[in-house]
């Protein structure tokens, strides 16, 4: 939710255990294939080195956080984005270099750049997700399943009058999760195509009731068919939720925790 101005309670999860098995030695991605990773953030055990992997734009970005928590998990996070994407490619991680889109999407560069290798990185608290495949389009979000005291005013802001209306009639017990299902499933559609958040919430509708799969009901004009995409709903950790968005349907989607063991490098 980080692109709305709003003040998010704390995330009430304390502790945190990743729930997906470890990945096998070797990662390759087989056609209509994504791999979702997830890393805890606050396990890292040399700062330094990870710094160390970053570029000049990266510290200097790392450097404008005002808390060491989230500088630290920046600093981790990017060395670690750069650790399995070399770990795909064959590179050093530090050797890795990236391009901006418009809008601020990352992707591969130099002598990556025709690697076909897509990718999306997301996180919340500890939790960090990174999402990869091959020649199409990927976007990832992840969420603490937290109490939002104005959830639903943000839901008749931000989506669309079915969403605001179905959202009305669920007992209190099932916004917070109702709303983070819609939440993560726009966020990463959003972030697969590029579009900013904030213009293009309310012409993304989701399914995201408890009992109904995660699906996309309809769509900006200007992008591809809704026969084209992919929506899947995550669960790397206790307490959070999470969605993916791929542009190729049928898509196999595998699920990995990065271990502590195999820690940046």
């Amino acid at each position: 939710m980080r692109d709305c101005a709003i003040v998010e309670p704390a995330c009430p999860v304390t502790g945190t255990e990743l729930l997906w098995l470890q990945p096998p030695a070797s990662l390759n991605l087989r056609p209509a294939e994504a791999h979702v990773l997830a890393f805890l953030l606050d396990e890292i055990r040399d700062l330094d080195h990870a710094r160390s992997l970053l570029s000049r734009d990266e510290k200097a970005r790392a450097a404008r956080f005002h808390f060491d928590l989230h500088r630290n998990r920046f600093i981790t996070g990017r060395a670690w984005l750069r650790t399995v994407l070399g770990n795909y490619l064959g590179l050093k991680p530090a050797k890795i270099t990236f391009k901006y889109s418009v809008s601020g999407k990352p992707a591969l560069a130099d002598v990556a750049v025709h690697s076909g290798l897509k990718f999306n990185l997301a996180h919340s608290e500890n939790v960090a997700l990174l999402a990869i495949t091959a020649e199409t389009e990927i976007g990832v979000d992840v969420e603490c399943i937290r109490d939002l005291p104005d959830a639903g005013d943000l839901v008749c802001r931000f989506f669309s009058p079915r969403e605001t209306a179905l959202f009305r009639e669920l007992p209190s017990n099932q916004k917070s999760t109702a709303f983070f299902n819609l939440w993560t499933r726009k966020e990463a559609l959003l972030k697969a195509t590029g579009e900013g958040i904030a213009r293009s919430l309310r012409s993304v509708e989701v399914s995201f009731l408890a009992h109904e799969p995660a699906r996309l009901l309809s769509l900006p004009a200007g992008t591809l068919p809704l026969n084209h995409w992919s929506l899947h709903e995550l669960h790397p950790a206790p307490g959070f939720t999470a969605a993916l968005a791929v542009a190729s349907f049928p898509i196999h989607v595998r699920t990995f925790s990065w271990p502590p063991e195999l820690n940046v490098c």
